[in-house]
């Protein structure tokens, strides 16, 4: 598949990211519920999803590619952490998901999840978006 825009990436790359990038961060999600803690080594596995996506949807070579990988993963860790505390909160407080991403603040949520995140989490997040950014040169 030839390249089509050497800055932005294809349709094709951006809707492969949304169908794989954001399933597996809701598989994030549910894992996170599931086990009880951070699971930031997901972040590596979305790292490679949002290159891999990139590479198969057809966008060109270069800096560019990089940096798209890692704001894609960007993207999806933001969502899935945010998704951790709504599910927490939501099963604390005795409402539904919906419910509670309604009634969680931006503030609440940045605390919660300061609070649930450990130093070895932070050095994981950090190294998916390295690793997004290698795997897409």
């Amino acid at each position: 598949m030839p390249a089509t825009s050497p800055r932005f990436p294809p349709l094709s790359a951006l809707s492969l990211f949304v169908l794989l990038g954001l399933l597996q961060s809701l598989i994030w999600i549910g894992l996170a519920f599931y086990l009880g803690s951070q699971c930031a080594w997901m972040a590596l596995v979305l790292g490679v999803t949002a290159a891999l996506s990139l590479r198969l949807g057809g966008m060109a070579r270069g800096t560019a590619r990089m940096l798209w990988a890692v704001a894609f993963t960007a993207i999806g860790v933001a969502w899935a952490n945010w998704g951790v505390v709504v599910l927490q909160m939501g099963a604390t407080m005795g409402v539904t998901p919906q419910e509670s991403a309604v009634k969680l603040g931006a503030h609440l949520a940045l605390t919660l999840l300061g609070l649930a995140t450990a130093p070895l989490d932070y050095v994981l997040l950090a190294l998916g978006l390295v690793v997004a950014a290698i795997a897409a040169r």
